[in-house]
């Protein structure tokens, strides 16, 4: 773009900023706000509203829930713990503390509103005390240079996650709460998240480096964006008394919306892996219907086309089941809670057993058990349609052609197992990435036998320029190969090309040609074909290596099941109630092959067991071919 243009384009953007913050839209969007805050949901003076959730059979077991946290300390977060990551990289103890304190606020505020009895309060005041003291709201990893720790806060995923449920206890508890604990909370609130956000959005420029350096959030295509404008947005609807200023956060949530909105494909397909959808766009689906509920309809921030299909993402990115691959850094399966909140923005997008959901059930997910996503679904979300057609049952494959993932299924009514297989394409330059192009899938009965690794427990290295030194973030753990000794390389540029599809009812083939994501000088040509056979039950994963010069070429196998070897290949087993399932492994190659078994330390999850099969001798023309069949005579384990 020639530079005229470029500054007038940054003229008209930042005239639009300045009206957005200063001008009409504020007005409007003020206009149509209550003139007092409230939050979704009930307070607990609304007995009828409350009254009825609490005849549901989760009511108990959402009061037994706070009951335990009566016997439960509150959690002690000091601040050595909080240095602990500065000090050694750890960022787990404090952080399941930390979390577990205000998923404690959540459970005793949601089981006062539901008995109203007043016994959880001492309980509620001594949690929102605990919090406010405080030094630091941000997760230590997040702040890494102790800025909110020394006294000058930012706002982060934890912090904006926090701040949202604390508004929902002031609202909810507001008749019963004592005025003095509604003072520090509101004035806490105001200091740590409402006036940085403020300051955020009102001055916000890439240009500066230090706000882009805090805030670069704000801006951001990932599950940030969502989670820490959601967090605070919410949060101010339901606590900032000023209406005008309650208008600044949402005309910040439509300014910030889009850029989030970039971070998934155009195919709705979500890089960050299934469960970073769930947080990442959960926090958008709750931002939006909040906002949506405020202005009376007036703000709608799912315009945007693609809203749809990010919706249908998780409904399209299942092996069997619920059962998602796990490709990425956040390894989890769909948030059903959460596929029943959609249909408030499409209602033909129907889920029979999200729908069929309790209204106070809580989610498995990390972003769901927030308040705001009860509330949303109990107050404000009428039954599903009888009859309704639902998004349950799978297709025989699911294809994401800008997100180059395709996932496979099969079903054979004589046989007693059912097998699926997920591969993806794409590059080594994805959010969340791990260096995994051409990485795979294959699942047996709803449970992974040989495949992606799925993440490491995060820690300070895996967000630091030595990310790819772990084996289970770079291609060494990932079913893919290892070319003259080399890994494939990471960024945009380390890609594949689609070669060639081939989606029939009996059998889908799909070619990927890896040769760019490899910086080997002998290496012309690396093509992987993945072919499933439904009538044979039968996945086969075979790579074409030429090269210019004998070259050494290897292909793993990653699985954490048991196996056994014989001269047939592998035999994976897992052992269910019903008894072992068992996935028999074949290996076809041009040349003898050697064999190597290494395990890859992945502590505190399970190890991962890499299954090396190279080429005995350096090749120029080669194929090694791996087929995967289910077995019903299980080998001796």
């Amino acid at each position: 773009m020639p530079l005229k243009s470029s500054i007038l384009l940054l003229v008209v953007v930042l005239v639009a900023r300045a009206d957005a913050y200063t001008g009409a839209r504020v007005e409007e969007i003020a206009g149509w706000l209550p003139e007092r805050p409230a939050a979704c949901g009930a307070r607990i003076g609304d007995r009828a509203a409350w009254d009825r959730l609490a005849a549901l059979p989760s009511a108990a077991v959402r009061i037994r829930a706070a009951e335990k946290m009566l016997g439960d300390p509150i959690p002690e977060l000091s601040d050595a713990m909080y240095m602990e990551f500065s000090r050694s990289g750890n960022r787990s103890r404090y952080r399941q503390k930390y979390d577990r304190l205000y998923f404690g606020l959540a459970d005793l505020t949601l089981g006062e509103c539901l008995e109203n009895k007043g016994r959880f309060l001492p309980a509620i005041v001594a949690h929102i005390e605990a919090i406010c003291s405080l030094r630091s709201w941000t997760y230590p990893a997040h702040d890494q240079k102790l800025l909110s720790f020394n006294g000058s806060p930012h706002i982060d995923v934890g912090s904006a996650r926090l701040t949202a449920y604390l508004a929902l206890a002031y609202d909810w508890l507001r008749d019963v709460l004592q005025p003095e604990t509604r003072a520090r909370l509101l004035a806490e609130c105001d200091r740590r998240s409402f006036q940085p956000y403020l300051a955020t959005c009102r001055n916000f420029s890439p240009k500066d480096s230090v706000m882009a350096r805090r805030n670069w959030w704000f801006h951001a295509e990932n599950n940030w964006n969502s989670a820490c404008n959601s967090g605070v947005v919410r949060a101010a609807l339901a606590m900032v008394e000023d209406r005008r200023v309650r208008a600044e956060f949402v005309a910040a949530a439509e300014e910030a919306v889009p850029y989030a909105m970039r971070g998934y494909l155009s195919d709705g397909y979500c890089t960050e892996g299934m469960g970073y959808w769930g947080y990442g766009y959960g926090n958008l689906l709750m931002l939006g219907l909040t906002v949506r509920a405020a202005t009376g309809g007036k703000v709608d921030l799912f315009t945007d086309p693609k809203h749809r299909a990010v919706m249908m993402f998780p409904y399209g990115n299942r092996l069997m089941g619920w059962n998602s691959p796990h490709f990425a850094d956040y390894a989890a399966n769909p948030s059903l809670p959460l596929l029943a909140l959609e249909r408030q923005v499409f209602p033909d997008i129907t889920s029979r057993r999200a729908s069929g959901l309790d209204l106070l059930a809580g989610d498995e997910g990390y972003a769901h058990s927030d308040l705001t996503f009860i509330a949303l679904r109990a107050f404000g979300q009428e039954p599903a349609p009888d009859g309704a057609d639902g998004f349950d049952a799978l297709p025989p494959r699911t294809w994401f052609p800008e997100g180059q993932v395709l996932i496979a299924r099969g079903e054979w009514p004589e046989r007693t197992m059912r097998l699926s297989v997920a591969i993806k394409g794409g590059h080594n330059g994805e959010l969340h990435n791990h260096n995994d192009v051409g990485s795979y899938v294959v699942m047996l009965d709803g449970d992974e036998m040989g495949g992606d690794p799925g993440p490491e427990v995060y820690r300070a290295q895996t967000f630091s320029k030595d990310r790819y030194l772990s084996k289970v973030l770079n291609s060494y753990g990932h079913p893919v190969p290892v070319v003259g000794g080399q890994l494939q390389q990471t960024g945009r540029a380390a890609a594949a090309k689609i070669v060639k599809t081939d989606f029939t009812d009996a059998r889908d083939e799909i070619v990927i040609d890896l040769t760019g994501t490899y910086s080997v000088p002998t290496l012309k040509s690396l093509v992987r074909t993945l072919a499933f056979d439904r009538k044979t039950a039968t996945v086969t994963v075979s790579d074409a290596v030429t090269c210019s010069e004998p070259t050494a070429f290897e292909v793993p196998v990653i699985t954490y099941r048991d196996y056994t070897k014989d001269e047939k290949g592998l035999h994976f087993a897992f052992r269910k109630k019903k008894g072992v399932r068992t996935l028999g492994m074949t290996v076809e190659a041009s040349a003898p092959v050697a064999f190597r078994h290494e395990v890859i330390e992945n502590k505190p999850r399970p190890d991962v067991t890499r299954l090396a099969f190279s080429f005995a001798q350096p090749v120029t023309n080669a194929t090694l071919s791996l087929v995967y069949t289910p077995s019903h005579k299980p080998p001796s384990m």
